[in-house]
């Protein structure tokens, strides 16, 4: 059996292929990855995007708009910030068609959650179509990926997500609409510096474009967290 995004027609999603894209208006779309549903993935315990607790996005998300963190399980709440804030959250990949839950090898390889990892099989269903259909639908500001990927890098295959971020980022150009690369929320790479989530603020802010999102508070000072090297 394939391995759908475990998010994929939520309820407060739109209907067929877009069940990876909100109900709500948004002007900012937030751009990961892939989430493996519960059979492949048991022990992935969360209900919505970034909802792993070793992810940091919804403890510092809520920051930028001047609002205290959300908690990791609390999808009622974190639904509601985001449609008060025009936020829109998807993923790149719907569908992995050649993965085979009886294939321990394949079992293996999704429960990694790591994109190199997803990346050796050879047949997906792509959310980039329904992506760039939605950004020229809607009254989209800017585009934001959680990952840097390898934007330096030479010709890519389409099947990578890094392929498949280059296409959204030229339709992005086609329409004005100015994107961005953050580092990955899960805070993975980001050195020296504590509390984890302060630096994963400052990075985002001052290198990764965060000082453009349009939910940003006027009152936001990126200077009221402080690091500790």
């Amino acid at each position: 059996m394939p391995c759908i995004h475990k998010f994929h027609a939520h309820p407060e999603h739109l209907t067929d292929n877009q069940g990876l894209l909100p109900k709500w208006k948004a002007n900012t779309l937030i751009i990961g990855t892939f989430n493996p549903e519960h059979d492949w993935h048991p022990t992935n315990m969360a209900n919505y995007f970034y909802g792993r607790r070793r992810n940091y996005l919804w403890k510092i998300l809520p920051r930028f708009a001047g609002l205290d963190s959300i908690a990791h399980a609390d999808v009622d709440a974190q639904i509601v910030f985001l449609d008060n804030h025009k936020i829109a959250l998807t993923d790149l990949l719907i569908r992995i068609n050649d993965a085979d839950l009886d294939n321990e090898e394949h079992v293996r390889r999704i429960r990694t959650v790591l994109d190199d990892e997803l990346e050796r099989f050879t047949n997906f269903e792509w959310n980039t179509p329904h992506i760039q259909t939605y950004l020229a639908a809607n009254d989209i500001q800017t585009v934001y990926f959680t990952k840097l990927g390898k934007p330096l890098a030479g010709l890519v295959d389409d099947d990578t997500f890094e392929g498949q971020m280059r296409k959204i980022e030229l339709t992005c150009l086609e329409l004005g609409i100015p994107s961005y690369r953050l580092h990955t929320p899960s805070g993975n790479g980001l050195g020296t510096g504590r509390p984890k989530h302060h630096n994963l603020i400052r990075r985002w802010y001052t290198q990764n474009g965060a000082d453009n999102f349009p939910f940003l508070s006027q009152d936001f000072d990126v200077e009221n967290f402080p690091v500790d090297i």
